[in-house]
């Protein structure tokens, strides 16, 4: 069993502090057991001991069978979606994603406009679709890995990531060293107080969650601030949003049970399992960009219609399931 483990640390990962305080306790895909510490002085929460790099890949695979695939048409559409936000910044520049899956969304940002669109991820199937079937680059492993020179890339988005991560700190970093001066870093995480208080709240119920995703960070959104301010960054902006759920994962009302619905998954009933599901065709691959529903107006028209009427809170009230926060690079950080 200690070999799925990381050696327990006594220092903050990004404080250093040594004053920790439990805050509650979760299992990996059944196998493993999760205890989440606090710390008292900037507030980071972590797993401590980290699982190991080898069993979180090996449960990332296990996802990927259960969930067929992360790679659709909603995908590709949201690239091109997201091209709107990436033309304001400018005409042409260099976009990594990091956690990118088969790189659909990838696509969509080359298919519609004159970004160059690259993607880093662990799923080695993923990656071999990307590569071969879109002719994405993509890169396999974790972005510390990465070989590519500092000052590569003009924006990196990292849309619920951080939170799977071996190390915020390094991995921050690494984001900056990366990017060019006056890049842009996008980073969409759960929302730390929030969905930490999911565990804490089913713990205090006596259900101990059992995770599939590999959630082993939580941030409030003060402290991933100050991460990001620490590595080099200056916040463009930071809010909350989704706050539906605030009175269930708070506890506020007792007799509202928090459920496991991923009690019955097991990493040792995947094992020997492989994603074949996914399958697309070179003629879909092809005629994706001609779809009807991709019309410029109406993406337009539903993104604006969405931005006004989603609820967004500022991040110094950190209510709601999930938080963005967008930073531009304004030193390298060592």
């Amino acid at each position: 069993m200690d070999s799925y483990y990381n050696k327990e640390v006594s220092n903050c990962y990004f404080c250093q502090s040594d004053n920790f305080i439990e805050h509650s306790k979760a299992t990996y895909w059944k196998i493993i057991e999760l205890n989440f510490f606090e710390c008292k002085n900037c507030g980071l929460i972590f797993a401590n001991p980290m699982p190991s790099l080898d069993i979180i890949i090996k449960g990332n695979k296990a996802l990927n069978v259960l969930h067929t695939s992360r790679g659709t048409f909603s995908q590709y559409k949201g690239g091109k979606e997201f091209t709107f936000v990436l033309k304001k910044i400018c005409r042409k520049g260099t976009l990594l994603d990091v956690g990118c899956a088969e790189g659909l969304f990838l696509k969509g940002i080359e298919d519609f406009s004159e970004w160059k669109a690259e993607g880093i991820d662990v799923i080695e199937s993923a990656v071999t679709f990307s590569n071969n079937r879109l002719g994405v680059k993509v890169y396999f492993g974790v972005l510390e890995s990465m070989k590519n020179p500092d000052n590569t890339y003009d924006y990196i988005r990292m849309n619920n990531v951080i939170e799977h991560v071996q190390n915020p700190v390094s991995f921050i970093k690494k984001a900056n060293s990366l990017l060019k001066n006056g890049g842009i870093v996008y980073i969409s995480t759960p929302n730390g107080i929030q969905d930490g208080a999911v565990l804490k709240t089913a713990n205090k119920q006596g259900t101990i969650i059992n995770l599939l995703e590999n959630h082993f960070f939580y941030y409030k959104p003060k402290t991933l601030k100050n991460i990001l301010k620490s590595c080099g960054f200056r916040i463009i902006k930071s809010y909350c949003e989704d706050i539906k759920h605030s009175i269930k994962d708070f506890g506020l009302f007792p007799w509202i049970k928090i459920r496991d619905s991923n009690e019955k998954y097991s990493l040792n009933d995947y094992t020997e399992k492989e994603n074949t599901d996914f399958q697309i065709s070179d003629d879909e691959i092809n005629n994706m960009k001609y779809d009807k529903s991709l019309n410029s107006k109406k993406l337009l028209f539903n993104l604006y219609f969405n931005r006004f009427f989603k609820i967004k809170i500022p991040s110094v009230i950190p209510i709601g399931h999930q938080q963005v926060a967008v930073a531009e690079k304004i030193k390298e950080v060592k």
